[in-house]
């Protein structure tokens, strides 16, 4: 069930930023696939990694978000970084 999670905040996240930003080749269909890509790559590094706040029941499910909303983050602006130079 976390994987839905991961993918879904990853939409959001590719979908929020293709709109908003201007400026790249990918067009909105590109932010979501990296969006996503990001989102579950960072959300399941961590997990695996014992750095996930799943130790707290109480943010379970946001720090799941969180997570997803920063790798989705991170690999959209290393693809705007790396694209630019």
């Amino acid at each position: 069930m976390e994987y839905v999670w991961f993918v879904v905040i990853g939409l959001a996240v590719g979908l929020v930023s293709g709109r908003f930003l201007q400026g790249n080749n990918y067009g909105v269909r590109g932010d979501i696939v990296f969006g996503v890509i990001g989102a579950l790559a960072f959300g399941v590094g961590l997990s695996t990694m014992a750095a996930s706040p799943e130790a707290a029941a109480s943010v379970v499910t946001g720090g799941k978000a969180v997570m997803a909303g920063m790798g989705a983050l991170l690999a959209l602006i290393l693809r705007r970084v790396l694209k630019s130079v």
